[in-house]
């Protein structure tokens, strides 16, 4: 890769980028500086690695852009993760732990791609569950999305994620200390009551969200929709009409606000 002065820095201030929900407010500006100067430095590192790859093949757009993706901008999300379990205390997340995946993901449209990859074959049971599940929560903000008690299509039975290697950074990016905590979260959501203290790393999930952002940032530099839209929906919509990945690497808009993950 190249030196850190020699790639170029992109700003993310046309993209933005969201907050943890449990983030302190006003976020400490230096913190805010840190966490958008990296994310800056990604989307740069990205159009860089971008433009080597298409100069390699021009015809494989899509393979390019799955390449930043997994490459650079999970990798980065890695590190993140990395330093976490290594500096933490205690880190509640493990294997068979599924109580955060109970809520809706936001996702970067290369993201909902990668996971419908997964579901390519007609047999495959989870292209069912992932459009009854579309269709059962649209139209619900996350708290009502969350009281139906119904856990995300692609969990499998053994509450492991079956598409984990190429999870969206939103699920990267949920860590805590005590998995007690989420499952008394979960249980106070199935009720309608407010949501329960759960003590999360957001200032590590900030970071990811940063990872987000460039990874936006790069899809506008190479002209391509940026949306962030909602996991589930999104992979329905690519498993119904496979075209709209076509149209969209021929730079179309393929998806409008209905696609937006539900408002809090």
């Amino acid at each position: 890769m190249e030196q850190a002065d020699q790639i170029p820095f992109r700003a993310i201030d046309d993209v933005g980028m969201l907050v943890p929900p449990g983030m302190p407010l006003p976020i400490d500006p230096e913190f805010d500086a840190a966490v958008k100067r990296a994310a800056g430095i990604t989307r740069g590192a990205g159009i860089v690695m971008a433009a080597r790859e298409i100069a390699a093949d021009p015809a494989n757009l899509l393979r390019t852009v799955l390449a930043v993706l997994k490459l650079l901008v999970f990798g980065r999300a890695q590190q993140t993760i990395d330093e976490v379990a290594g500096a933490a205390p205690k880190l509640g997340c493990k294997s068979g732990c599924a109580w955060c995946c109970y809520q809706s993901v936001s996702a970067t449209i290369p993201e909902a791609i990668l996971v419908a990859a997964h579901l390519a074959d007609p047999a495959d049971p989870r292209r069912a569950k992932v459009r009854e599940s579309a269709a059962r929560f649209r139209g619900l903000d996350e708290s009502e999305r969350r009281r139906t008690g119904a856990p995300c299509a692609l969990l499998g039975e053994d509450n492991r994620c079956s598409v984990y290697d190429d999870r969206p950074l939103m699920c990267r990016a949920m860590m805590v200390t005590e998995s007690e905590h989420c499952r008394t979260a979960h249980a106070a959501a199935l009720q309608g009551e407010s949501d329960a203290p759960v003590d999360q790393f957001v200032h590590a999930q900030y970071f990811i969200l940063g990872d987000q952002a460039a990874m936006r940032g790069i899809l506008r530099d190479m002209g391509l929709q940026d949306d962030v839209v909602e996991l589930t929906r999104a992979v329905a919509a690519l498993l119904e009409d496979p075209s709209l990945i076509d149209r969209w690497l021929d730079r179309k808009r393929i998806f409008g606000p209905e696609m937006a993950p539900p408002t809090p």
